[in-house]
């Protein structure tokens, strides 16, 4: 009796100490434990980023549905997500949504979850096909990055088709922001961007391309890079500059407003051709954050695409609790319409059928001002 009753403080006190942990928990109450408990291991969480708007709407999502939920980040440290994962399951928390390190982990949280019949959702990197494999309860809610490059490409053909004293014809020349090399983001939106500019019957030139890792001062340190040397009056040696995020967007504007690349350096805020913003060149990007909308306003960034984070939490959310609930999802059509993917595409991991109801894409929907 001795001995069960040190193992009973001795898992309260790892409880606490578990806990410690723990940023949020919805609507707790004397009867919190019967209530689905859902975690959501984040790889980080910046202020203002996608990443914040997405928690943010689960936690209210989870807080109209009665659900406790507990929300880990661990600094982009796979080793620290999978011992979140093993704590959580421990602790007797089996359903998840995640926010990965990297891809290639993806298939050691699905097995370790599938084990204690969980479920998991993953949004913002890919799982591995493999991973969705393990267990008809892991599924994948994103949008497409391919299409937020289409749109993007879209409305450069919209902006030169309104002002074809800006461009050479149909021959475009391209200075493209890359985020971090190898990220879905960066791999598919780019290619998104130059495939529909293809489809569009433009022939693209990339002047100036580089990698800003997502960060808006380093897109702005490579901008100043790219123009050094020229004088405000001289044509740019792009027409058009596409970013694969809001974020690195925001910072070659920044060059090209602080180096005079504006209609009217005197007064950078004024739009003097009527092309609807002060720039000389359209500069785009993706996300539709906070700051995207403000420099739209400002008639700065041209045009940006929103990807949904609402609609994203949401949809995991709902499909997490319908496997709580139900034992499993297959065929659920969230309450914003959201449906599994119908046909297999280019994009990972929607590339093979056999997870094509385990896949639940989010449209992104372009934005101007």
């Amino acid at each position: 009796m001795k001995a069960l009753k040190h193992f009973s403080i001795y898992m309260a006190l790892f409880g606490i100490v578990l806990g410690s942990q723990l940023t949020f928990t919805s609507c707790l109450s004397k009867k919190s434990d019967k209530k689905i408990q859902v975690a959501a291991l984040m790889k980080n969480i910046k202020k203002g980023g996608f990443d914040e708007a997405y928690l943010n709407a689960l936690k209210a999502k989870a807080e109209s549905e009665n659900v406790d939920l507990t929300v880990y980040t661990c600094n982009y440290d796979a080793t620290i997500q999978l011992d979140q994962i093993k704590n959580m399951l421990t602790q007797g928390i089996k359903y998840f949504v995640f926010f990965p390190v990297d891809t290639g982990i993806t298939e050691q949280f699905t097995k370790l979850i599938a084990s204690r019949n969980g479920a998991a959702v993953f949004s913002n990197t890919v799982p591995t096909v493999e991973a969705l494999k393990t267990s008809k309860t892991m599924f994948y809610v994103a949008s497409p990055e391919t299409s937020a490059g289409e749109y993007q490409a879209q409305m450069l053909d919209e902006y030169f088709r309104a002002h074809p004293q800006k461009l050479n014809g149909k021959s475009i020349n391209l200075a493209i922001f890359d985020g971090e090399y190898g990220h879905p983001g960066q791999v598919y939106r780019r290619q998104g961007v130059l495939d529909g500019l293809e489809k569009l019957g433009y022939r693209v030139n990339i002047t100036c391309e580089d990698t800003a890792k997502w960060n808006a001062t380093t897109a702005e340190h490579i901008m100043d890079t790219w123009t050094e040397g020229l004088k405000p009056g001289v044509k740019l040696p792009f027409d058009a500059v596409v970013c694969n995020s809001d974020e690195m967007a925001i910072g070659a504007i920044a060059s090209l407003v602080k180096n005079g690349f504006v209609d009217d350096p005197a007064n950078p805020s004024r739009d003097t051709d009527g092309d609807g913003i002060v720039l000389k060149v359209p500069v785009l990007g993706v996300d539709a954050t906070e700051k995207g909308k403000k420099s739209l306003s400002e008639q700065k960034l041209y045009a940006t695409v929103l990807q949904d984070a609402k609609v994203q939490a949401e949809t995991a959310m709902e499909l997490i609790l319908e496997c709580a609930r139900k034992g499993d999802a297959q065929g659920y059509v969230s309450s914003n319409g959201i449906k599994a993917a119908p046909a297999v595409t280019k994009e990972e991991p929607i590339t093979d059928k056999a997870i094509l109801s385990q896949c639940y894409p989010v449209p992104f929907v372009p934005v101007k001002r």
